[in-house]
């Protein structure tokens, strides 16, 4: 194994070459990237989770560097709205000004023992706190959060309300606050409070340049015309439209939806059936009062036939209309998405996205692997793409790490595809539970998929699960609780396990997080004001945007 051949370049192809660049930076490994002039990066806006701070932190990568260099803001949580309303919401300002009873925010506060709550306010949580029992057994099953349910189920705090109990970064959220003060303090707890909205054009470059080529990544602009194997079945090399030819030990397809390399090999594709929106209509969008629409949190907003995403970058929003192409087709869809940002301006043309939503069964076949989406891809909810293509790269760089001087054996390359696919199913779950756990029975699409009390089971069980936040879990223990909360199905499924003698100091530590979340959040400089003056030199979000487009 001397030399990899990384197909596609993207925020996947170029994080997978400097990451695998830094980590064998002392080995004699060549890494090539093949990436093609001819073919658009798909991104529109990206929101992330906090693990994407791991991934940068690994590169050397100054965070306000890359956050001005990709236009970002600070992302607080996940806004969910209407998605247990019949009300119609055909503008986005339906959605701004629903009433809080129509909403719950999910954020990344961490679910941590209930002996806590045993503690000063002035002792500090430990990591242990978040991974470990009150016995010192690695998973926590005595969860602070069920004692905020009891909180619920007893009425003293209302289902809409929760979130602002359980974490800081509610007030923040909904005032449009930054997390950090104009000392740079952070004011938000410091275990992974935040994360992105990222420009997807942007982040490839400063990867490129920062780490990748620095890094001795040769970098090759060219077309794939033809993709040659040997007589084992494994690739040998790509031969691009100028003539030349490339050869390669190890072949990595981040080409997206595209599956260039993995389409060539013999592995079967096992397509989802539980979800039902596999079609979007997206583009990017100019702010017209940034005070107002610069929202430091994603916004994910339910509609009969479908649901409309908006992700607020420095310079602009990024948004899209994510429908079932079984209830309205795209030119429905599209008049739909046009209509919902009546007096706004597009920066470019809503354009048409369709995907199969569902993986290969085998993500490492041969000598190829598929990273991110080239080896599968479920649903543009809940911030999952980047993630995934982490946990590849991450398993991609183990693996690498192990066998630098022999065979990679099968068995490796089967646990590669198995912890993948578990990753997929668990996004696969939880997002179809958005769907399923609903009440909603306004169209034929909720009609069909809402309202399933076995769902309601197995999202409990979720919950329930000791394991929490450990190892590489994309969703916090929690949000399967909160969500079975939104969406009307709490007291019917839900077992809580407290002590009853704690339920005064659990009270009064969520008291506490209100009321310190609240002033701090009155504190707090707007995001805006922060961004510009600590990040983006003084330039004024239009200026930015008037910079990008010429």
């Amino acid at each position: 194994m001397r030399k990899i051949v990384i197909v596609g370049g993207g925020v996947v192809g170029w994080f997978t070459a400097a990451l695998l660049a830094k980590r064998h930076s002392k080995s004699n490994l060549k890494i090539t990237l093949v990436e093609s002039p001819e073919v658009p990066i798909l991104g529109v806006g990206e929101s992330t989770i906090p693990q994407l701070g791991d991934m940068l932190s690994w590169l050397d990568v100054d965070e306000k560097a890359w956050m001005k260099g990709t236009r970002s803001i600070y992302k607080l949580g996940n806004d969910f709205v209407g998605w247990n309303s019949e009300t119609d919401k055909n503008h986005v300002t339906d959605h701004w000004n629903a009433p809080k009873s129509q909403r719950q925010f999910y954020h990344f506060s961490l679910t941590h023992r209930d002996g806590v709550f045993k503690k000063s306010f002035y002792n500090k949580l430990k990591q242990e706190d978040f991974f470990y029992d009150n016995n010192g057994k690695f998973g926590v099953d005595n969860k602070s959060y069920d004692y905020a349910l009891q909180l619920v189920r007893d009425g003293v705090i209302s289902v809409e309300d929760v979130a602002e109990y359980t974490c800081d970064q509610y007030h923040f959220a909904m005032k449009n606050k930054s997390p950090y003060d104009m000392e740079d303090d952070l004011l938000t707890g410091d275990l992974r409070s935040y994360a992105w909205h990222v420009d997807a054009e942007r982040f490839p470059v400063i990867v490129r340049e920062q780490v990748a080529l620095p890094l001795g990544v040769e970098w090759i602009q060219g077309y794939v015309h033809k993709i040659n194997k040997s007589d084992d079945g494994n690739l040998s090399s790509l031969d691009l439209k100028d003539g030349s030819s490339i050869e390669g030990d190890i072949f990595v397809d981040c080409t997206g939806f595209h599956r260039l390399l993995m389409k060539q090999m013999p592995t079967r594709w096992k397509q989802l059936t539980h979800l039902p929106t596999q079609s979007a209509v997206v583009a990017p969008v100019k702010y017209k009062d940034p005070y107002k629409e610069m929202r430091p949190y994603t916004q994910s907003y339910a509609q009969k036939n479908g649901w409309n995403f908006i992700i607020p970058l420095y310079s602009r929003m990024g948004s899209g209309y994510i429908f079932d192409k079984n209830s309205e087709d795209a030119d429905s869809a599209r008049e739909r998405f046009i209509k919902y940002w009546n007096g706004y301006d597009f920066i470019k043309e809503p354009r048409l996205i369709e995907w199969e939503s569902g993986w290969y069964e085998d993500a490492w076949i041969k000598n190829v692997v598929g990273v991110g989406m080239g080896q599968g891809f479920v649903d543009p909810m809940e911030a999952n793409s980047i993630y995934v293509a982490q946990s590849c790269i991450q398993i991609l760089d183990q693996i690498l790490q192990k066998y630098t001087h022999m065979d990679i054996p099968e068995i490796s390359k089967k646990a590669y595809s198995k912890h993948q696919q578990k990753l997929e199913k668990q996004i696969a779950d939880f997002i179809s539970y958005h769907f399923t756990l609903s009440k909603r029975q306004d169209s034929p699409m909720w009609k069909k998929w809402g309202n399933n009390s076995e769902d309601a089971i197995k999202n409990w069980k979720e919950y329930r699960a000791p394991r929490g936040y450990s190892g590489r879990n994309i969703f916090l223990d929690y949000q399967w609780a909160q969500q079975q909360l939104y969406l009307d199905h709490f007291d019917e499924y839900c077992d809580i396990q407290i002590k009853e003698s704690l339920m005064p100091l659990a009270q009064a530590n969520f008291d506490f997080i209100k009321n310190k979340g609240e002033a701090l959040s009155e504190y707090a400089p707007h995001i805006y004001d922060y961004l510009r003056e600590k990040m983006y030199d003084g330039a004024t979000y239009s200026e930015v945007l008037e910079n990008d487009l010429h």
